[in-house]
């Protein structure tokens, strides 16, 4: 597990929820972007997560985090909230480039 301290480690300018997504986000993919899983029967391989910049349509700069995780198997009958039923990939620390300074 990839332990986060939220009052020491998370930089104080991650203050929205979009913001934190954002964070996370690329904490998650600089950890984990090169570990594969098959997402269904006769696919290949792709990462947990990817991320990448863009411009949309109407001329808006993006950022675009698609992360899979994997959940406990039985997460749809348990009686916590989804996300104490995500299984962590491995143990590792944040990166440092995630850490407040």
């Amino acid at each position: 597990m990839t332990v986060v301290n939220l009052g020491t480690q998370v930089p104080l300018s991650v203050n929205s929820l979009a913001k934190t997504l954002a964070w996370a986000g690329g904490a998650y993919y600089s950890l984990y972007r090169f570990l594969p899983y098959q997402e269904s029967e006769n696919s290949a391989n792709v990462p947990v997560v990817t991320m990448q910049d863009g411009l949309a349509a109407n001329k808006t700069e993006r950022v675009i985090i698609r992360v899979s995780l994997e959940m406990t198997p039985d997460w749809r009958t348990s009686d916590q909230p989804f996300w104490v039923n995500v299984v962590e990939p491995s143990a590792v620390a944040l990166p440092p480039a995630y850490l407040r300074v």
